[in-house]
């Protein structure tokens, strides 16, 4: 027989030691797109975007610190990279409020896809921070990502899901300002260790979102106190989806090549949509329209990944 004296269980042990920091890795791409999940689960469990970012940053800030004091991490930084760090931060506050607010206004699977145009944001973010050349293969691929957005945009009932609008908006906005802060980010680890500058960078999100939500947000300090269930929940956002997903994501940068795992985290959206559809079942079904265009929309970056690899392979 084919299979006769073949031990499954060896070939398996095999196969995880080989792949095990890749299966990691998606554990961890995983982790990220359950962050949408969490974030409509808290919507509708009736807390606003701002409120959310706030506890977020807050409880991801404290676990993060805590594990730095465990290993004993000097938490000392130049002023210089204190107000980069700090500066920083505020990008990211805004970015989180953009996403979970386009969560908020439509669902998991629109405020995804739209995101999942970071990739291209940064294409085109790169060259203007870093001085880097422009590559005009990635104009191309822009325009074919737009094509897939029209078709998305096109089969959204606007003139039912008016809020739909605000939501594309925010989504696209929340993905070029994750563009922008993961550039900074890759100068700044150049000169600061990456937890000192997650840190400090979450510190200054979480003082910025705290001034805008009670000055400009019109909240009250009533709109934050919480269920059980929601501390559960942002818990879980705070310390699994950000602390501890950071902390693993650079400890696989050691073993797994930068390109592999900028590829690998495209998968992101097809990870959260699918989240989704267990979740949030028929709330999260959308026509074929929608599954089309988001095809050509993360098909579109993930090849244009697969041409930074090929291009990097041969410098």
């Amino acid at each position: 027989m084919l299979f006769q004296g073949f031990d499954f269980i060896t070939f398996a042990h095999l196969m995880f030691k080989k792949y095990k920091y890749h299966l990691l890795l998606h554990f961890t791409i995983l982790i990220w797109g359950f962050t949408g999940v969490l974030g409509k689960h808290l919507a509708i469990s009736g807390m606003n975007s701002m409120p959310i970012v706030v506890y977020r940053m807050l409880i991801g800030w404290v676990t993060l610190l805590i594990f730095m004091l465990i290993i004993k991490k000097s938490i000392k930084i130049d002023t210089k990279g204190l107000f980069k760090t700090l500066g920083t931060g505020v990008v990211i506050a805004t970015h989180w409020w953009a996403f979970f607010k386009a969560i908020e206004l439509s669902n998991v699977s629109i405020a995804l896809i739209f995101m999942s145009t970071t990739a291209l944001f940064t294409s085109f973010v790169e060259p203007i921070i870093t001085k880097k050349r422009f590559d005009f293969k990635e104009l191309l691929m822009g325009v074919i990502v737009v094509i897939g957005i029209v078709v998305i945009i096109n089969d959204l009932y606007f003139n039912v899901n008016q809020q739909y609008i605000w939501a594309i908006g925010l989504a696209l906005f929340s993905a070029f300002l994750a563009a922008v802060f993961s550039i900074v980010n890759s100068v700044l680890v150049k000169e600061y260790d990456s937890k000192l500058i997650t840190l400090y960078e979450i510190l200054g999100g979480s003082i910025a979102i705290t001034i805008a939500t009670f000055s400009i947000g019109n909240y009250e300090i009533s709109e934050f106190m919480i269920s059980g269930k929601q501390f559960l929940l942002l818990f879980i956002l705070g310390s699994v989806c950000t602390s501890f997903a950071f902390l693993i994501g650079v400890y696989i940068m050691k073993f797994i090549p930068a390109y592999t795992v900028n590829l690998s985290v495209n998968m992101e959206p097809i990870y959260a949509i699918i989240l989704a559809l267990v979740f949030f079942g028929s709330n999260e079904v959308m026509s074929v329209n929608f599954y089309i265009g988001a095809l050509i929309v993360v098909g579109t970056i993930l090849l244009n990944a697969y041409f930074k690899r090929k291009k990097k392979a041969l410098n």
